[in-house]
């Protein structure tokens, strides 16, 4: 499924915010090439609406297969239709994120489903059924969503990443280079069947990954590479750099390029698909409200200044609200948000977003 990547082709696609032209950065960047990662549930519509205003371009979402799929064969794509229905109509486009192996397949959900012949051929169905479902022409845009959503312009799936974080305990028990190049030839084989059209983004990576074994991010993908089969698999990179200052993002972005200019893949684009700080001081990255909305102007400042030379094709910050107190998945989490939990009251960084967005 791999097709070179060119400027003209990117501009053309504009992919979930891609790459525009590789001129001097401005303020405001290239149409959505500035995402979201919601988190705490599907957000209701005055969110998405108030998305739309700021011209969010991309967000992230999680395509569960232990909810799309809990039985063999039983598909429930309710909850997903609505929220890939509503993000649409309100011109966002949807990025899911396929994860979890769902429990008829495996009792752990963090394992991933290449330990079989059966477990394969489960992941390569559901991998083609989302494509299937919200890729171009899918069955979701010429059905439901028409009724749903009248008159709206449909905005299908043109890329989607597999799994997430496979380099750390955290999100995939017992990281294995080996197995992740296994799922991801699996699902481009599933893709390929269906619109090879769409595009394969790996996996945000951390760069140093906190738990036992895990595994650096750079070396991850180094090993990643050494699969056969693997690197004509897949479009694009991920990484979640995150950091306490500039410096590490720029470190964790470069040291990615250099293994993609080291394996002769340095065309390849690489997404910030998380990337965020805690409005209060709490935790590891936890540094004040002034202070989050400053990394974030300086971060989205240096990638558009970058994001030719290292091929960004887009950034994501994590999180719209902040959290409920007791439902933070780490110690700064909580506060990461562009809006506090109540989603009425903007904080300083979601001013600074917007600058970047031209939204409002």
């Amino acid at each position: 499924m791999r097709r070179a990547f060119t400027l003209t082709t990117v501009v053309g696609l504009l992919l979930l915010g891609g790459l525009c032209s590789a001129g001097p950065a401005t303020a405001k960047g290239p149409p959505g090439f500035f995402g979201l990662v919601p988190q705490g549930g599907v957000p209701p519509n005055a969110d998405i609406h108030r998305m739309a205003r700021g011209k969010v371009g991309t967000v992230r979402l999680v395509a569960n297969w232990a909810l799309i799929e809990p039985t063999d064969d039983a598909w429930n794509f309710g909850a997903l239709d609505n929220y890939v229905g509503d993000l649409a109509a309100s011109g966002i486009r949807p990025f899911p994120v396929l994860f979890n192996t769902s429990p008829f397949v495996g009792s752990d959900e963090l394992r991933l489903p290449v330990h079989s012949a059966r477990d394969k051929q489960q992941w390569k169905e559901f991998v083609a059924m989302v494509v299937q479902r919200y890729g171009p022409g899918g069955a979701y845009w010429t059905t439901q969503y028409p009724i749903d959503h009248p008159g709206e312009q449909s905005l299908p799936v043109e890329a989607l990443q597999v799994w997430n974080e496979q380099n750390g305990s955290k999100h995939a028990h017992d990281p294995d280079p080996s197995e992740y190049a296994e799922l991801v030839k699996i699902s481009n084989d599933a893709i390929d069947g269906v619109d090879p059209g769409i595009e394969i983004i790996l996996g945000g990576m951390f760069g140093q990954p906190r738990g036992e074994g895990g595994i650096p991010g750079a070396k991850f993908l180094k090993r990643l590479y050494g699969r056969a089969g693997v690197k004509e698999a897949f479009e694009g990179v991920a990484v979640h750099p995150y950091s306490p200052d500039i410096a590490g993002i720029k470190e964790q972005v470069e040291d990615i390029r250099k293994v993609l200019k080291k394996k002769q893949d340095k065309g390849t684009d690489v997404w910030l698909t998380e990337l965020g700080w805690g409005s209060s001081k709490k935790g590891r990255l936890g540094v004040g409200k002034k202070k989050q909305a400053r990394l974030l102007k300086q971060s989205f400042k240096l990638l558009l200044k970058k994001r030719g030379k290292w091929h960004i094709g887009g950034v994501m910050w994590y999180t719209w609200r902040d959290l409920p107190k007791g439902d933070s998945p780490c110690d700064w989490c909580s506060t990461a948000g562009l809006f506090k939990a109540n989603g009425t009251k903007p904080k300083a960084a979601w001013k600074q977003y917007v600058r970047f967005t031209g939204g409002s």
